[in-house]
């Protein structure tokens, strides 16, 4: 366990690979969120807003990745605290070394 802050870097790593691990799901999520309906099962006026509801889907198919990259972002700033805060220990207690 960690001195000063009350977490401990293997605790950060460890919530670290689970952003990973989500991330990687919800941007492989995102080839399944596509358009289900459209002019054959809607009929002739749907034609008219095929392509705005087309676009639509793109849009939360495009913010679903990112969504998904964000949380490796999270998990990639997690490693780094981690490390940080590991080599920042390991300075401190060897200044104490009595």
């Amino acid at each position: 366990m960690a001195a000063g802050f009350g977490v401990a870097a293997g605790d950060l790593t460890k919530v670290a690979g689970q952003y990973e691990s989500h991330g990687a799901d919800i941007i492989t999520l995102k080839t399944s969120l596509t358009p289900g309906v459209g002019a054959g099962q809607v009929g002739r006026h749907f034609h008219g807003t095929e392509g705005k509801y087309k676009s639509y889907f793109d849009r939360l198919q495009a913010s679903v990745e990112t969504y998904g990259k964000e949380a490796n972002n999270i998990a990639t700033r997690l490693k780094d605290v981690a490390k940080s805060y590991e080599q920042n220990e390991a300075n401190t207690s060897a200044q104490f070394k009595g």
